[in-house]
């Protein structure tokens, strides 16, 4: 049986299965996978919301909400959305974002955004059906 559910311990396993996960979202395989400190991190702030899909203790998909006050509102940013492909058309990325939506609501968020890849067609028609609107807008990236 699958569960959809906000994740609030790290474990080497939850690393594994994560990293195993991770190279579905990344454009090149030089990027680097997540380390234990990194999963940590994560789910020992209260200002992310990161919510899994499991198959018992599997995790097989996820979705991370990180929230930022800003003057006069709390917002969330949608990153690291990925389903195992075993596991698409199952309906378990409406529920994993559909839950995250919920705790971020809960958590005080007014508003998600998110960027997607113009490859990702799937994935966009998913976020249009649960109510997303597409923003016509730039995205620049400054590498530190």
């Amino acid at each position: 049986m699958i569960t959809i559910e906000r994740m609030r311990a790290s474990t080497p396993t939850a690393l594994a299965d994560i990293n195993a996960l991770l190279p579905q979202l990344r454009r090149t395989a030089s990027e680097p996978l997540g380390s234990q400190a990194d999963l940590d991190a994560i789910v020992g702030n209260e200002h992310v919301i990161f919510v899994v899909a499991k198959e018992g203790e599997k995790i097989v998909g996820m979705a991370t909400a990180y929230l930022a006050q800003k003057f006069g509102k709390k917002t969330g940013f949608v990153e690291d959305v990925v389903m195992d492909g075993g596991y698409r058309g199952q309906g378990l990325g409406q529920k994993v974002m559909e839950a995250l939506a919920m705790e971020s609501k809960a958590a005080g968020a007014s508003q998600l955004y998110l960027t997607s890849g113009h490859d990702r067609v799937a994935a966009q028609k998913l976020y249009e059906k649960l109510g997303f609107v597409r923003k016509d807008t730039n995205v620049f990236k400054l590498s530190l």
